[in-house]
């Protein structure tokens, strides 16, 4: 769903676009009625120009940055004609290179007259590009159990240009929230880790490697720990207190 919001009106001068230019050709003296002001100011940008202008390199600066999922441009803000001396009109059109999809973007339209600056136009438009991600169906506190319940498929509303959201239920097994997530969240690898799979005091089994030997001992975690998490652990037999590697939810590997 690419949808860029404009509302183009008849304008009377005829435009050729190249790259962030366009070039306006000189209109009719004629149709301004003649008076002071027409004889001055003879050439007219029309706002919906200007929109078209903005919102179409707009479009081609968010495709530069590789989004390809649907989305919508619109205009914040109404802009306003701008009136303009005689001579060629330039409009030279520049986007910011981050451009918020939350908020809004403000687009710089330049106009030249005789390749001489004559003054600026700012558009703001906001971007709302949509995916479909996991979400949460209620609240979950940190380290809580995550059941097939408690997160749906749905479409969203991206926050940040480069947030990677979760869209396979195999992404979440085993895994558990880092914090306090309200229902509606989109899960991202950023608000899960994997669950606590031993607790203080559990029997272990300690594993280590000795010349190629495959050594195994009895031992007992002294914090709690993840797969992959570092902890500490004691040797039941020697008393002895060791760093390890949480393997799994009864093993633990010391050593080297």
């Amino acid at each position: 769903m690419n949808i860029v919001k404009r509302s183009l009106l008849a304008v009377s001068m005829v435009c050729a676009v190249w790259g962030g230019f366009f070039y306006l050709s000189p209109p009719v003296a004629s149709a301004y009625g003649g008076g002071t002001q027409a004889e001055r100011y003879p050439q007219r940008v029309t706002a919906a120009q200007f929109d078209q202008y903005a919102s179409e390199k707009l479009e081609q600066a968010l495709a530069a940055t590789g989004e390809t999922r649907s989305h919508e441009i619109t205009l914040a803000r109404p802009t306003q004609d701008m009136k303009a001396p005689s001579g060629e009109l330039i409009c030279q059109v520049d986007v910011p290179k981050a451009i918020r999809y939350t908020g809004t973007t403000p687009v710089h339209v330049s106009v030249y007259v005789n390749q001489v600056f004559y003054r600026r136009q700012i558009l703001y438009y906001r971007v709302k590009v949509y995916d479909t991600a996991l979400i949460t169906t209620r609240d979950l506190k940190p380290d809580e159990n995550i059941g097939a319940g408690d997160v749906k498929l749905a479409d969203i509303t991206v926050d940040e240009p480069t947030t990677t959201y979760l869209k396979d239920y195999a992404a979440i097994a085993g895994r558990v929230p880092t914090r306090f997530l309200s229902a509606g969240k989109p899960l991202t690898e950023s608000v899960l880790q994997s669950a606590l799979v031993i607790e203080v005091n559990t029997p272990i089994t300690l594993v280590s490697n000795v010349g190629g030997v495959e050594v195994r001992a009895e031992g007992t975690a002294l914090q709690r720990g993840r797969i992959g998490d570092r902890i500490r652990v004691k040797n039941t037999r020697s008393g002895r207190m060791l760093l390890g590697t949480v393997v799994d939810a009864h093993t633990v590997k010391v050593g080297s």
